[in-house]
């Protein structure tokens, strides 16, 4: 039995995954879908659609743990899930030597250390964001002329990085991997005026094909975990010809299967494989 998971928040499985569903059960592979708080204890997991376990994070963790230790297998290992679940996990590739977008973390935050930090770094505007979160939440952008007027809702810490106007002018890059190779490709546009490439706030969800150097520093940054993850997305944003590294999404990514011929079937044989091994 192969389970995907989803959440309370969002039981209802979307269609992409309903195709995978199905395509799975055609070569004899039974699946379900059953929400992570449920605590299912499959053979395997899949936690594609957990999209509210950054509000309940140590529920998620003990989750993923106990089924690891009652025998179940994750596609993607409970280790690299959870360091992955921390924004911290940028300044690890950043000292791998990864072309990261500048990330500082802070455990307690106020007025005064964001605009110190602002100064020594001369940024005029920057984002600030939870270091573990999902979706945009709380994401928000701040000059010295507005800062938070509390910050207390960053209850696992923050994130500061400068603000990088070329995402709201061409959007972000999101390359998908399945077993460390180059599936496809989408570019999320957010609409004028708006600058958070995050499907919350109005983002259009277009085909890309990145250029064969862009793949390559993607999959670099893949090839750069412990271990390689059966399902990946890597997002960035193309500052000249070059992929600064946004996001790396190893958990509940939107693998946007519906944008690229052949994407379901892609997905579908890295799962059986994995499955069947």
């Amino acid at each position: 039995m192969l389970t995907i998971t989803t959440c309370c928040q969002y039981p209802e499985p979307p269609a992409t995954l309903i195709a995978v569903q199905q395509s799975l059960q055609a070569l004899g592979i039974d699946t379900a879908f059953d929400t992570w708080q449920n605590h299912p204890q499959s053979p395997y997991l899949l936690p594609l659609c957990a999209w509210d376990y950054s509000e309940q994070p140590e529920a998620f963790r003990h989750w993923l743990y106990a089924a690891q230790a009652a025998g179940s297998r994750f596609a993607n290992a409970p280790d690299l899930m959870m360091w992955n679940s921390d924004k911290r996990y940028l300044c690890d590739l950043a000292a791998q030597g990864v072309d990261v977008i500048p990330s500082l973390y802070l455990e307690h935050a106020d007025q005064e250390n964001l605009a110190r930090i602002m100064r020594q770094n001369a940024w005029q505007q920057a984002v600030i964001k939870p270091a573990v979160g999902q979706s945009g939440k709380q994401v928000q952008k701040i000059s010295p002329a507005h800062m938070p007027a509390d910050c207390s809702a960053y209850r696992n810490g923050m994130m500061i990085q400068p603000y990088i106007a070329e995402t709201a002018a061409g959007g972000e890059i999101c390359m998908v991997f399945f077993q460390g190779q180059y599936s496809h490709a989408v570019r999320r546009q957010p609409p004028q005026g708006e600058w958070r490439a995050n499907s919350a706030y109005g983002v259009a969800i277009l085909p890309y094909q990145p250029a064969e150097h862009i793949i390559a520093a993607a999959q670099a940054v893949v090839q750069k975990l412990p271990e390689l993850p059966l399902y990946a997305r890597v997002d960035g944003t193309l500052i000249g010809q070059n992929l600064l590294l946004n996001e790396l999404e190893l958990i509940e990514p939107s693998l946007y299967l519906d944008q690229a011929a052949g994407a379901v079937e892609r997905f579908v044989q890295a799962v059986a494989e994995w499955v069947t091994r």
